[in-house]
């Protein structure tokens, strides 16, 4: 196992500390790894600012935007599947779920298979809302990623996809 991926399972462990014990002193005490994780959240919560106000410029959410987008790629969720994607608890998935019923942007049906079961789905009203926000989210998006060259943002995508795939694996095994 490389020094490098000593250290990212160390950072997972159960056992941290025993098990930093074992990677190099170079790499424990190497600030790049840090600098890299700031600049990423820091990334991540200027991104999410910019994606907000222009949420709120459209009079939604982010919070709605991520539930209808998740219908639209699979309409029918129960609130459970619905919370475990978006990231959210349950009682948040409840609210916005009943925001957006009240809106009619989505409906409430009773799994047939397991009566206590609630499934969402999205209205044709809700349909016609995401389609229209996914085209401008895709722009807004693209205009906060415009500065960065082409070929250095698929470098940065590669690199992420990377790490993204590394820590899955550390966090299932």
């Amino acid at each position: 196992m490389s020094d490098r991926a000593r250290f990212l399972r160390s950072a997972l462990s159960d056992s941290a500390d025993t098990a930093v014990a074992d990677v190099p002193l170079r790499l424990r005490t190497d600030p790049s790894a840090l600098s890299v994780w700031l600049r990423l959240l820091e990334c991540h919560n200027l991104i999410l600012g910019q994606l907000r106000k222009e949420a709120a410029k459209d009079g939604t959410s982010l919070a709605r935007f991520d539930l209808l987008a998740n219908l639209m790629r699979r309409d029918g969720m129960t609130l459970s599947e619905l919370s475990r994607r978006m990231l959210v608890t349950a009682g948040n998935v409840t609210g916005i779920v009943a925001r957006s019923e009240r809106d009619g942007l989505v409906r409430r049906t009773v799994d047939p298979l397991d009566r206590r079961l609630a499934r969402v789905h999205l209205t044709k009203r809700g349909r016609k809302l995401i389609d229209g926000m996914t085209k401008k989210h895709a722009r807004d998006v693209g205009a906060l990623f415009s500065r960065v060259a082409e070929d250095d943002r698929a470098v940065l995508g590669r690199v992420l996809g990377e790490l993204r795939d590394h820590l899955r694996n550390e966090a299932r095994s």
